[in-house]
């Protein structure tokens, strides 16, 4: 009886009542746990696939605290709260980023299990996290994305809420620079953020979590990160229905491309990188210095666009840059801010502190110098 008890409630997953579709037909069924014992299981369904919650039915099962879901119908669950419009935002994406970090989690704990049959089942699930994802939040701006995400529990390890982060604002910050943008690629683009970093599984934790000054080789070693991620997607092979893998891959191999070229792995230059991957480079970066770690301070959003800005034509596409500034986030870059990050600033190297330094004044040229000499030699 214990074996089977356990079997049961490994299949099922709890849900807030508050959360389930109403007034349309159910894609999943509802079950409650009748068992007055712990450790005696017993789901019984009290509402079908396809039957519609309506008043009534709301009102006689309220004094059920918690009702279970099968979890063979959780992607059906998910794509659901894209409809369930009753439920305040906050509670809808907190569900489904809980959704993506246990996906996230069957890729990057060390101690699971590990293969690439086991990632391709959980890329398959953050790219049905994602399709949710993306019905709920692809109509934010960046101040109402940005409180929201403040509003979200964070969980212990920085790459789950990073991950889920960067993938938030990359679809925000498409939807708005490509408002013709089909859910696909709204989708593509997010999963592309959300699996970014997939190739840390593969970089040494003891150099990922270095806040000390880093060695040119181990900072080597984290340059890998894109290629292995590449490599490790590819071999997942996942199957991602209405998705654009190879966009996905590019995404997440060219992350780290700057825009003068300057970046890794292969020196991209411009529009050399994919879109989704120059929108991902923003968000990225964006994420990075304004969303707390555990060891580092973070940045108002207008400082932090002003640390950008100086970056724009280098790193990122200045382009996409003063759109999400101008159209997206509505903020006036005032100039107040005469701080900068190092040209050799990375978002994947920890950091005690942010390392910010004042701009430095420019000097005036030696032609400019030369050109007035005479000038005032004249004028005397």
């Amino acid at each position: 009886m214990g074996t089977h008890a356990n079997h049961e409630l490994n299949s099922y997953f709890t849900v807030d009542f508050g959360l389930i579709l109403q007034g349309k037909p159910l894609p999943y069924s509802i079950y409650v746990n009748s068992s007055k014992h712990e450790s005696r299981d017993r789901f019984v369904k009290i509402v079908g696939q396809d039957e519609v919650l309506n008043s009534d039915l709301i009102e006689g099962f309220k004094k059920y605290h918690r009702v279970y879901v099968l979890e063979t119908e959780r992607n059906q669950y998910l794509r659901s709260l894209v409809d369930a419009t009753h439920a305040p935002d906050i509670e809808r994406v907190s569900v489904i980023k809980d959704s993506a970090i246990k996906y996230l989690d069957d890729i990057f704990d060390p101690s699971k299990e590990f293969n690439t049959e086991i990632l391709g089942d959980a890329i398959e699930g953050c790219h049905e996290s994602m399709q949710s994802m993306v019905g709920v939040i692809k109509d934010y701006d960046i101040n109402n994305l940005k409180k929201l995400i403040g509003d979200l529990s964070f969980h212990d390890f920085y790459t789950y809420d990073h991950s889920i982060n960067v993938s938030m604002y990359t679809v925000m910050i498409l939807k708005a620079y490509k408002p013709q943008s089909k859910n696909e690629d709204l989708v593509t683009a997010g999963l592309g953020g959300l699996l970014h970093d997939l190739g840390k599984i593969k970089i040494p934790t003891d150099i990922l979590n270095n806040t000390g000054k880093l060695s040119d080789e181990a900072f080597d070693v984290i340059k890998t990160h894109p290629e292995l991620g590449a490599k490790l997607f590819d071999e997942s092979a996942p199957d991602l229905p209405g998705a654009d893998s190879s966009a996905i891959r590019r995404v997440i191999l060219e992350h780290h491309e700057n825009w003068d070229g300057t970046g890794y792995p292969n020196k991209l230059k411009e529009k050399e990188h994919h879109l989704f991957s120059r929108v991902c480079s923003i968000a990225d970066f964006f994420d990075a210095i304004t969303t707390k770690r555990s060891y580092s301070d973070v940045m108002s959003i207008e400082d932090a666009l002003v640390v950008m800005e100086r970056t724009a034509s280098k790193k990122i596409d200045p382009d996409i840059f003063k759109f999400f500034v101008e159209k997206v986030s509505k903020a006036v870059l005032n100039g107040k801010a005469s701080i900068e990050l190092p040209e050799d600033f990375d978002t994947e190297r920890a950091h005690k502190v942010l390392p910010l330094r004042k701009v430095k004044p420019k000097k005036i040229s030696s032609d400019f110098t030369k050109a007035e000499g005479p000038s005032k030699k004249k004028a005397a």
